[in-house]
């Protein structure tokens, strides 16, 4: 089974200092149990240029252990999965 990604893109935030910060949930299903998974994000900074999220937070939509292995970068969020049946998980993040 392949990881598939879908993004809502939700909201847009600026900061006192004039940052932009953009937030997303990227829903994901087919992740491999019992494994460390690589999920792309196909985040970008509104320009094409890919970016990576300066926060992440997992809420798993099926019963299993989901926890992040790896710092995510400007392609992937890098998740990992415990042992049992649930392969599906909601991803949202920060950039």
């Amino acid at each position: 089974m392949s990881v598939s990604v879908t993004p809502t893109y939700q909201y847009d935030l600026v900061t006192l200092a004039g940052a932009i910060q953009r937030n997303a949930k990227l829903t994901v299903t087919g992740l491999s149990t019992s494994a460390n998974n690589s999920v792309p994000h196909g985040l970008t900074d509104g320009k094409g240029n890919a970016v990576a999220p300066i926060s992440v937070d997992l809420e798993p939509t099926s019963s299993n252990t989901f926890w992040e292995y790896q710092l995510a970068d400007s392609t992937n969020v890098y998740v990992g999965v415990g042992t049992g049946a649930g392969t599906t998980t909601n991803i949202y993040v920060t950039y």
